[in-house]
């Protein structure tokens, strides 16, 4: 069995054992009067077995990603938290801060401690980079259209900029592009199904997540980039 099964295999795994948590934070991270918001919420048993489903594929493509080595505590991180995004942002058309701004500095401090064990600091100042540079591209597309584009697309998308950067420059266009890409098709789907119109508001950030996930998993990046 290669690493990358193993690896991929256990931080599936570890999302499975933390869906049931991570369904209520599905309810008590939006609640902006939740002070406590860390505890969560009581969570049905339709929440928690979606929010598992979610949990369980961005793991598996997570770990896949990492491989079996330093960089994968970094993306079990990220689908821990992308989960219960990817389900708020479905749900409620919202990517609270309270978990991206944690998946940030939690994200940045474990690649941090990669780039340390494995002397990869040009990866780690080229993930720096990439979210940087992904960052300003996004916040210039919520600024030119802030109806079908929002700021909290803007800020996770400047976190998974930096995953795909640490890998290397042609990861951050083609992730990026994957998630728009994603996001083209959902829409057109839902046109062609006429379960909407184009002034309906279409939740990006699941595409946005899932499109670098694929592009780092599966290596969906041409050997001249």
């Amino acid at each position: 069995m290669s690493s990358e099964v193993i690896s991929s295999l256990t931080s599936a795994g570890v999302c499975l054992i933390a869906s049931p948590y991570l369904a209520r934070l599905t309810l008590s991270v939006p609640d902006k009067d939740a002070r406590r918001w860390w505890r969560g919420a009581p969570a049905g048993r339709r929440r928690r077995a979606a929010t598992a489903l979610v949990a369980v594929a961005l793991g598996a493509l997570a770990g896949a990603a990492a491989g079996w080595g330093a960089l994968l505590p970094a993306f079990v991180l990220l689908a821990l938290t992308c989960a219960p995004l990817v389900v708020i942002d479905y749900e409620r058309r919202r990517l609270p801060n309270r978990l991206v701004f944690l998946l940030a500095g939690a994200g940045a401090a474990l690649l941090t401690l990669a780039a340390a064990e494995q002397d990869a600091w040009p990866h780690l100042l080229r993930a720096v980079e990439g979210g940087a540079a992904v960052f300003a591209v996004l916040f210039l597309l919520a600024l030119i259209s802030p109806r079908s584009f929002g700021f909290g697309d803007v800020k996770i998308g400047g976190v998974l900029g930096g995953y795909l950067g640490w890998v290397g420059w042609g990861y951050v266009y083609y992730g990026i592009f994957a998630g728009f890409l994603l996001g083209a098709l959902v829409a057109v789907g839902i046109l062609i199904s006429r379960r909407g119109t184009m002034k309906t508001a279409i939740p990006f950030g699941p595409t946005l997540i899932l499109g670098p996930l694929l592009v780092l998993a599966f290596d969906l990046v041409p050997s001249f980039a």
